[in-house]
């Protein structure tokens, strides 16, 4: 379909949930599983009056997606959230950018939300000279990072990684460091040399092993019909997390209501998407209009799905999604204290901010949607 025709398609998708009236009260709520946006038919907003205000007056809202427009979870929800009319019927002004420096951009207050990585990225940040921010959300709750070999590479345990030139991006992480180490292996007899995000040079044999991203780069690889083995830390004890939502400390003290109804808009989507197939067909859609670069929608909608999984067979009893917790971030702040990644213990309480999250789930656990 061409993008001028996409994107009238979107539009008219937009505009229909736009004009469903939502059969509930301002202060009701409505199953998840429900897409319509909370306006009715003449466009008032059905939250209360006090909260759109409240919500107004933060201003114009900058999110930073935390990889491009990727299918990744934390990004293409808000693209929904955006596109289906969600933050604007909740009285919020939000403006998606790719991101860059994210934790630098929102401690500083150039960006209000943004996604981080994983726990780590935040706790990392804070220790450095990105200190003004917290995260709100934590989606998975295992590591979504592994390092690949080629199945015929010869390497059959973590013993065999010795000697290997294995490749990087941006840091070596403290996961890869523990699966290694805990299992009586120094990382430091490993070649680590730091490399881009083209995945064809595992194949190609210029690195032995390469740190990948598991909903992307083996789906890449074997779907240009390599054969690759996967190291998956999670197999080796090493617990960690996936990616995150952070938000400017000060500025979601001053307009908490944002903050909550931002995640709310956030999580009604994900469920929007998850709903059906044509659901998340149409998000890629949304996604591929606003990337700049080339969109393989197919190996998008697998990362999605792939994504998805990981954060269903991770969530923690009793939690619903996003919500954290301290004892879900407690190893990745150990592994970041073992391999001196930061100068000290980091505070996990004062990294997170749990009080956006907690307030927009019901006493069941169940989204309230709309906001009140």
């Amino acid at each position: 379909m061409k993008t001028s025709a996409r994107r009238t398609v979107a539009a008219l998708l937009a505009a229909t949930a736009a004009l469903a009236l939502v059969a509930c009260s301002s202060t009701g709520t409505s199953s998840t599983t429900s897409s319509a946006v909370p306006t009715a038919a003449d466009g008032s907003t059905l939250i209360s009056a006090e909260r759109c205000q409240q919500n107004r007056a933060a201003g114009k809202i900058t999110f930073l997606t935390s990889y491009v427009f990727a299918a990744s979870v934390g990004i293409l929800d808000v693209v929904a959230a955006d596109q289906l009319g969600y933050l604007k019927a909740l009285c919020l002004d939000v403006e998606l950018q790719p991101g860059s420096t994210n934790a630098q951009l929102v401690s500083a207050g150039t960006a209000q939300i943004a996604g981080l990585g994983s726990a780590s990225d935040v706790m990392v940040a804070r220790a450095s000279d990105a200190k003004n921010l917290q995260s709100i959300a934590t989606y998975g709750n295992q590591g979504a990072i592994e390092i690949l070999t080629m199945g015929d590479s010869g390497i059959n345990s973590l013993a065999d990684f010795a000697g290997k030139t294995v490749g990087y991006k941006v840091a070596i992480s403290a996961q890869f460091s523990a699966m290694f180490k805990d299992n009586g292996v120094d990382p430091s007899t490993i070649n680590w040399v730091s490399v881009g995000f083209d995945p064809q040079i595992l194949p190609d044999g210029q690195v032995q092993a390469l740190g990948a991203f598991k909903s992307n780069e083996p789906n890449v690889l074997r779907n240009r019909g390599y054969d690759v083995k996967e190291w998956d830390p999670e197999d080796y004890g090493v617990r960690s997390t996936f990616n995150t939502q952070v938000v400017n400390t000060e500025w979601g003290k001053a307009h908490p209501t944002a903050v909550e109804d931002f995640l709310r808009a956030s999580f009604k989507a994900y469920d929007w998407i998850n709903a059906s197939d044509a659901n998340l067909d149409t998000a890629l859609g949304w996604a591929k209009d606003r990337s700049e670069a080339g969109y393989d929608l197919a190996m998008s909608k697998l990362r999605w799905q792939t994504e998805v999984k990981l954060v269903k067979d991770s969530q923690p009893a009793g939690l619903a999604l996003g919500q954290q917790s301290e004892d879900q971030w407690k190893p990745e702040a150990d592994a970041l204290v073992t391999y001196k990644l930061v100068p000290s213990a980091p505070s996990i309480t004062d990294s997170q901010n749990n009080s956006f999250i907690d307030a927009i789930y019901g006493s069941d656990g169940t989204l309230i949607w709309p906001a009140p």
